[in-house]
């Protein structure tokens, strides 16, 4: 394990190792108990039990408190991060409908697929909130408003990039970033929804699995 030295005074980074090649200590056998000189004619004192100090090595017993259980294993590729089943929406669905799935769920994005489950498009929450500004029409919509008979077609974006199932994970970080999107839609080969990956998926991932790497 490594560490760095912070303080007063030091002008650089100074990194250290602990070394598990510690003293080991031997095997050791105790003399017998001394026995208390008494008055003529009292009864000798029993004699203890002679006990023993099992070997022990004293660099493994400290590297195994430094040792995390480990209950997770390395996350690598799209498949292990990845929320599935998805909930998704058809192009038909009413924008009435789409606002009560994201108000109840608390969702930020929602793919849109056909009716063979092929992916078609993305629905966020902000292009939601820009029809409710553009129309000058706070919600929630009731049923009997014209939004309970307006499909969400007009507010999807229909390009959306995916990754596949053994996509590594680093690369959808890469891509997310530089292409500035909050979710990655997983896909077969055949383009059916399989999964999706959202930037907390990622960040979950981070603080769940140690250690974290860091490059400049």
């Amino acid at each position: 394990m490594a560490f760095t030295v912070f303080g007063a005074g030091i002008r650089d980074n100074v990194p250290f190792t602990i070394s598990s090649n510690l003293e080991t200590i031997e095997e050791t056998f105790p003399t017998h108990a001394i026995q208390p000189v008494g008055a003529r004619g009292d009864e000798e004192q029993p004699e203890k039990e002679p006990t023993r100090l099992v070997q022990k090595n004293a660099g493994k017993a400290y590297s195994a408190t430094l040792e995390l259980p480990k209950e997770r294993g390395p996350a690598l590729h799209a498949y292990q991060i990845m929320t599935a089943p998805v909930v998704t929406l058809f192009q038909e669905t009413t924008i009435t409908q789409a606002w009560k799935l994201f108000r109840e769920r608390r969702f930020r994005h929602v793919p849109i697929i056909t009716r063979d489950r092929k992916i078609f498009g993305i629905l966020s929450d902000r292009d939601l909130l820009r029809y409710a500004a553009i129309s000058g029409k706070i919600p929630p919509y009731g049923d009997n408003t014209p939004e309970a008979k307006t499909d969400i077609s007009g507010l999807i974006k229909t390009r959306v990039i995916t990754a596949s199932q053994d996509t590594e994970i680093r690369q959808i970080a890469r891509i997310m970033f530089e292409q500035r999107v909050g979710v990655m839609p997983i896909v077969t080969d055949a383009g059916l929804i399989d999964g999706i990956i959202t930037r907390s998926d990622i960040l979950r991932t981070l603080v769940n699995h140690a250690p974290l790497e860091l490059w400049v």
